[in-house]
């Protein structure tokens, strides 16, 4: 492709994306890796405190690459049933768009049913969020500096591409949980739903694009024994299979994550497809954008996750997909945010990976 020609159409994926930034919010692959931003009744859901780190670089082989980093931080209280957390989120769509984000969250766990072979919750979250946009023209191109041989002028006369523009609001996200578990041996199931972005900001006044989210997920143990000197021994791991479904719309976006997660600690291998595989765009193309394979291992406290994603649609061949990675590090050990009545600690197994 000609330079002129690339210019006009990456400064024309530029301004469309500015536009829909205005409407999404970023995307991770690695759903049980960021569980906060997917539902604020997710916090407190480790049973003790945790820290969290995700980053995710989505086509990395385009000019106008995107960079989302988290950073989160929740705890459980157990005498009281409530999860408290924080987290930071920076965006960067190509060098001229970023938003950031700093939120808290708040769970609230309602038992339903406990005995000694099965256990459901109800679970109430909430978050506040403070949301700033920026756009820097710096990094961007303007009419004026092309001409039919391509750039002629490094610096544009457009208004538009002088100073820094920033936009602010502070909103609101509310979620709900349920959560039913069996016995250790048996499976355990949960769904969820999260409407990102109620109400009106309270610093502009126009409204965010809503995001309407549903998820469930099933995970099913399963026995695995070493055989040794003709004996069969029960072995000390986390062996299971998790199901996951998640579906979310945000103005007239709709996209599913369906995933499954093979657990055999300390080993974690996922192949996850994001897509609606029956819905076309236009008259012939299928809305399937990529197919994730993950991988994770875990150290006593320590979890490392690493997914890549593969793109599949028209656009394959030259985004380069995409790379993520989190770091999860529990500190139970460290010090306990459990309170008097250990039995009653909230495990919630089936939200792990």
């Amino acid at each position: 492709m000609p330079l002129f020609l690339r210019n006009v159409v990456l400064s024309a994926l530029l301004v469309c994306w500015s536009i829909l930034s205005y409407a999404q919010d970023p995307q991770f692959s690695q759903f049980y890796a960021n569980p906060i931003y997917h539902n604020p009744a997710f916090a407190g859901g480790a049973g003790s405190a945790r820290l969290i780190a995700n980053y995710r670089s989505q086509w990395p082989a385009l000019p106008a690459s995107y960079h989302t980093a988290a950073f989160s931080f929740d705890s459980y209280d157990e005498d009281h049933r409530l999860g408290a957390g924080v987290q930071l989120i920076g965006d960067w769509q190509g060098s001229a768009f970023q938003t950031t984000q700093v939120s808290g969250q708040a769970s609230y766990m309602v038992p339903l049913m406990q005995d000694s072979d099965r256990e459901a919750r109800l679970i109430f979250g909430l978050q506040a969020a403070y949301i700033g946009n920026q756009i820097n023209p710096g990094g961007m191109s303007f009419a004026d500096q092309y001409a039919l041989g391509g750039l002629v002028n490094q610096v544009s006369n457009d208004p538009l591409s002088q100073g820094t523009f920033t936009r602010k609001s502070v909103d609101f996200t509310g979620g709900l949980l349920f959560e039913h578990e069996l016995g250790d041996n048996l499976a355990s199931y949960w769904a969820g739903l999260t409407v990102n972005h109620i109400g009106r900001s309270q610093l502009r006044g126009d409204w965010l694009g809503q995001r309407i989210s549903g998820m469930a997920g099933i995970k099913l143990p399963f026995e695995g024994r070493v055989w040794n000197k003709g004996y069969a021994h029960q072995q000390n791991r986390d062996q299971s299979i998790g199901l996951t479904g998640y579906l979310r719309q945000q103005g007239n976006n709709l996209q599913l994550d369906v995933g499954l997660n093979l657990i055999y600690s300390p080993l974690m291998l996922g192949l996850w497809y994001r897509g609606i595989p029956l819905r076309k765009i236009g008259q012939t193309t299928f809305q399937s954008d990529a197919l994730v394979g993950i991988i994770a291992f875990q150290f006593d406290q320590l979890m490392v996750q690493y997914s890549y994603d593969v793109t599949l649609s028209s656009m394959r061949y030259a985004t380069g997909g995409a790379h993520e990675i989190s770091i999860w590090y529990g500190f139970d050990s460290l010090f306990q945010f459990g309170g008097k009545n250990r039995n009653l600690k909230r495990q919630r197994r089936c939200q792990q990976f």
